[in-house]
Parts: structure tokens; sequence; C-alpha cells
């Protein structure tokens, strides 16, 4: 359940005791790590999607190696995340997801869906991989960034309530042929100075 999740969220919101991790370090990490990558990752594929494929979800031939080597990385890590978690270890969880998001965004230009036109099944393949990526780093990141992750999770019609971290191990959650719901820019740069 989401129980570790909460009470690692509660014990960190004083930022870390042992003063491992700043507010500062952590705004720079939200704004630039999150605010660009996971902003920019969700618009991509959702716009590519909406162009392509009207909204819905993709059905999926059979996974590559390239797919497995995205997918896999949540199934083989899921242990050393829970023990993240139940050490507070907010820093290897966070770079972690800042290092998927960096994987994803390189996995999406380098399969280069745009150029698979011709090849529908593989088209169709890269782009759910793309959608579930999303899928997952989004519920990693409900401890972290409840809103923005709860408004991307949305997208695929996941509410707060059906959220289950151990969902990250399994790679067909999502639903072929269900409709995403649209959203807008998901990301407001975080002014300390503003509150």
């Amino acid at each position: 359940g989401l129980d570790p999740l909460r009470y690692y969220l509660i014990k960190e919101v004083s930022f870390g005791n042992d003063g491992n991790i700043s507010q500062d370090r952590l705004e720079d990490c939200i704004n630039s790590d999150l605010a660009n990558n996971y902003g920019n990752y969700c618009q991509r594929v959702i716009s590519f999607n909406e162009k392509n494929f009207n909204l819905l979800i993709p059905e999926i031939d059979s996974f590559s190696k390239e797919d497995l080597d995205l997918l896999d990385r949540f199934k083989i890590n899921f242990d050393s995340l829970i023990n993240n978690m139940d050490n507070q270890d907010l820093n290897s969880y966070m770079n972690f997801i800042v290092e998927s998001l960096f994987s994803a965004n390189k996995y999406f230009n380098d399969e280069a869906p745009w150029n698979k036109k011709s090849d529908i099944k593989r088209l169709n393949t890269i782009v759910y991989v793309a959608l579930e990526v999303m899928r997952k780093i989004s519920i990693m990141l409900y401890p972290i960034i409840p809103s923005s992750s709860l408004k991307v999770l949305k997208i695929f019609g996941i509410e707060e309530k059906d959220i289950k971290f151990n969902t990250i191990k399994n790679h067909t959650e999502l639903i072929s042929n269900n409709k995403i719901n649209k959203i807008d820019i998901l990301f407001k740069k975080i002014d300390s100075n503003n509150d």
C-alpha cells in the first residue's frame, strides 16, 4: 500500500534533519529536473499521441530489447526503491526518477516514432511504452509532487485512491484503446519568494 510512501513524505517534509538535502537544492531539482524533464516528456508524448492516435492508448505488438531496457529498470530496482523509502533516502529515490526520465526521453528520441509511420506495429508499441513509463514515473513522483503527478495520472483516469506503488513492476497496466484525457501545462516553476 501507500503507507511507507506517506510515512516517508511526512518525515521528509522537514527536509531531512540529517541535512543531506537542502530546501534550495530540492527546489532546483524540482525546477530543472522535474519541471523541464518530466513536464516536457509528458507534453511531448501526449501531443504525439494526440496527433497520431486521437488520444487512444495504442495496441502493443511485442516489446523489443530497447523497450525492455527502459521498462525493466522499474522492476529490477523495485526492492531497492522500497528500501530507499524505508530508510528515507530521498536522494537515491530522486536520482532514480531523474535517471529514468533521462532514459525515457532518450528512448523516445532514439526510437523516433515519427519515422515509424510505415511500421504501425512498432509505432504503436513505442507510444505504448512511452505512456507506460509516464505512468510509472508519475506514481513514483506522487509522494514528492502530489498535485502535479496526480494531474498526469488523471490523463489515464487514475485517481489518488487507485495509486498502487507495486504496479510500477507491471508493463501492461494501461489498457489499449482506452481514451486518455488531455491536460494543460503541468508545471509552473516553483518560486520560493512568493509563497
